[in-house]
């Protein structure tokens, strides 16, 4: 009853939560980016060509120390969270500004295109740039998304047109252009996807196994961007962006034996206009200044006879005010910051029983850094305030939190040592709070608590890092039953304990030349609530203990030609783990080849991708079964 009750609106399969933080501009080329004071893995838009990464949950499954919760298919959700801290303490941005959901916590990544994207990059822990959000500094881990920037090396206007199809009747399809005019450039994308989503699959079922097609999984989505980029010397940078979001799609829901109906249908509309502005006033003394106002529209249908007129809409709309000012002083050898965010969020639902909820946060972040010839220090100080107002009904007591952090770092030309403790916790989301009978309003804030250290090692021919981490998390939110219903509640404490390596060389052999990345994960997540539980000391559901990536590109001229495989272990679906509750452990191999074509002074690309070259049939959720084998092509023409 609880999951049925967690699925019925987009936040449902989990509980997810979202902030923001900015990432300065960094080296792409390496597949982990070095000397930073924190682990931080990137993937450029090179390499997602190269190695076929189709969409961007399957890019993020490539990082080292992430767990990307996949529902399925093209239209199914996916939330990421990184070193078993839960969804709910990573945060997203998309080209530097905060994306939220104040109702449901977690954002689907899998809405981003992959194509538009040029960097993304994973943090874990406290940014190492100081010019950002206070709220940048406010969460465990950032996942942040760097559009594509024009190129205007050969005339003032830039233009590409994106073909893609696949199997499932997959067909996406973009349209790019940009104009520069003196100091200004405008841009626009239009992008257009649909899938039926209707793949075959087999499912263990006692002694037998379960055969049948993915049904109501289709998808048909809608995008359009436009940019405004200002850029008057070094002293002043400003970038406007108006986004705009459409999709309906349907909720194929877990694989019932014996029953095939899904009726789910899902809907979401989404539009957001932000500004990113820096304005170096002084050689030592910079400002920064964001706004964005963001409104969010989805309905939720269900046909059943299970309801007292045989169907149920939910209709739920956020706005959202977000403005943020942060400034840099530096006298070396220190760099002072400090940010401040205002964010104001509405929810209004059709639902019975929702009290129409706003909340007030106000987030302050002081870092100070000393950077004393090979070694740094950076401490940091975050003191958030939240407060609630509802048209009826009870709301939570006003928050106020200060949380610290403390990062080191040591290095010289090829090794980097570093250390980091930090401390952060996440507000209860709309839902959790209010949701008919499953929210309760006297939910604590989740809290959570990062130690780490590694280090990095490069010879510009071979790179090799290590990341040791214990983490903790207290007042872990929770739907538990009760006498006649189910209930969120605090009642969780976990502790966890893992190891992410990964290293990567290239060099040539003759004219080919050849890139090798592998990495590997070492997590114990592991319940210890209640010592006289019989859950003490099991792994957290959907968490396996051992996990790695690994991948191979050759590039010869004009071509490329790539192969990658991502391995998961065994994994427990229940809290309880016994055999019953196992998922079994996968390995997924893929490959992709790709041909560039020179044309007079435009160029074309070709890609063509077989995924799960095995057709190994497996679930990353119980009962959502991933599609099997499959192809796409993709043409890139860049004017």
């Amino acid at each position: 009853m609880a999951s049925a009750l967690l699925w019925a609106v987009p936040l449902f399969a989990q509980s997810d939560s979202i902030i923001h933080r900015d990432v300065e501009a960094v080296d792409v080329e390496a597949h982990r980016q070095k000397r930073q004071a924190v682990p931080m893995q990137t993937m450029s838009a090179v390499e997602i060509q190269q190695l076929g990464v189709q969409n961007l949950a399957d890019a993020v499954r490539r990082f080292s120390g992430t767990n990307v919760k996949d529902y399925g298919g093209v239209g199914g959700l996916k939330t990421v969270s990184v070193r078993g801290l839960g969804a709910a303490h990573t945060a997203v941005s998309y080209d530097g500004v905060v994306v939220s959901d104040c109702q449901a916590g977690h954002i689907d990544i899998g809405r981003f295109d992959i194509g538009s994207i040029e960097t993304i990059a994973l943090t874990i822990g406290q940014p190492d740039g100081l010019l950002q959000s206070a709220s940048a500094f406010a969460q465990a881990a950032m996942l942040s998304i760097s559009t594509r920037k024009p190129n205007f090396a050969k005339r003032q206007t830039d233009a590409s047109v994106r073909l893609k199809g696949g199997s499932f009747g997959y067909f996406d399809t973009q349209v790019e252009a940009a104009r520069k005019v003196r100091h200004s450039t405008l841009s626009g994308t239009a992008q257009f996807m649909r899938s039926d989503g209707d793949y075959r699959y087999t499912i263990p079922n006692v002694d037998t196994t379960e055969t049948g097609r993915r049904d109501n999984s289709d998808i048909r989505s809608a995008r359009a961007e436009i940019n405004l980029t200002t850029a008057d010397s070094s002293r002043f940078q400003n970038h406007l962006k108006a986004y705009g979001f459409y999709s309906e799609r349907g909720l194929p829901g877990s694989v019932i034996f014996y029953y095939q109906q899904a009726n789910e249908r899902l809907a979401d509309k989404n539009f957001f206009v932000q500004n990113d502005c820096r304005l170096r006033l002084r050689d030592n003394l910079i400002f920064r200044i964001q706004a964005k106002y963001n409104y969010s529209w989805n309905r939720y249908e269900d046909t059943n006879v299970k309801y007292a007129n045989g169907r149920r809409v939910d209709l739920n709309t956020q706005h959202e005010g977000y403005l943020s000012m942060a400034g840099l002083w530096s006298w070396r050898p220190i760099d002072v910051s400090l940010a401040g965010d205002v964010i104001y969020n509405t929810l209004e639902s059709n639902m019975m029983g929702n009290p129409q909820p706003r909340r007030l946060t106000i987030i302050s972040a002081l870092n100070v850094r000393a950077a004393l010839q090979r070694f740094v220090a950076t401490a940091t100080l975050v003191a958030r305030h939240a407060s609630e107002k509802v048209e009826f009904g009870s709301r939570p007591d006003d928050l106020k939190r200060l949380t610290p952090a403390l990062s080191l770092k040591w290095s010289n030309n090829r090794v980097t040592i570093r250390a980091m403790a930090k401390k952060t916790y996440r507000v209860p989301t709309f839902n959790e709070l209010y949701y008919t009978t499953l929210g309760t309003t006297r939910l604590k804030p989740e809290e959570a608590r990062e130690l780490n250290v590694g280090f990095d090692f490069g010879t510009g021919k071979f790179d090799f890092s290590a990341d040791f981490y214990a983490n903790d998390v207290d007042n872990k939110i929770v739907a538990i039953p009760t006498l006649y219903i189910w209930k969120m509640a605090n009642y969780g404490k976990v502790k966890i304990w893992g190891a992410d390596v990964a290293a990567g060389t290239e060099f040539d052999i003759a004219e080919v030349r050849l890139k090798l990345t592998a990495n590997y994960s070492y997590q114990k997540a592991i319940d210890v609530t209640d010592s006289n539980s019989k859950l003490y000391k099991s792994q957290i559901p959907y968490t396996p203990l051992h996990s790695g990536k690994a991948a191979a590109v050759a590039t010869f001229g004009k071509y490329s030609l790539s192969a990658t495989s991502i391995v998961s272990g065994k994994r427990y679906f229940l809290e309880y783990n016994i055999p019953e509750n196992e998922i079994e452990p996968y390995t997924e191999f893929s490959a992709t080849a790709t041909r560039r074509f020179d044309i007079g002074g435009s160029q074309l690309t070709a890609s063509l991708s077989c995924l799960n070259i095995t057709d190994n049939q497996y679930s990353v959720i119980k009962y959502y079964p991933m599609p099997g084998r499959q192809f796409q092509l993709q043409l890139n023409f860049f004017l």
